[in-house]
């Protein structure tokens, strides 16, 4: 599959608004992003929400969500 061998996961939390605030935070550092949503329907609490950058952008997102407190 294509996705896993271009994008690298930076994030992973059960709580999607976080998530989503990351993305949001890399979007204003022009990194781009995806979020994938592995949360049980049934039981949103359960399962993890993942974020993820392209490869060659991981390290400088990882570094913009650790300075934004984010991870």
């Amino acid at each position: 599959m294509d996705f896993e061998k271009n994008w690298d996961r930076v994030m992973s939390d059960p709580d999607m608004l976080k998530v989503e605030l990351a993305e949001s935070v890399l979007k204003q550092h022009n990194i781009v992003s995806h979020v994938v949503n592995n949360s049980n329907s049934a039981i949103p609490s359960i399962g993890q929400v993942e974020l993820f950058t392209r490869k060659e952008d991981a390290e400088e997102a990882r570094k913009v969500l650790k300075k934004a407190e984010m991870i």
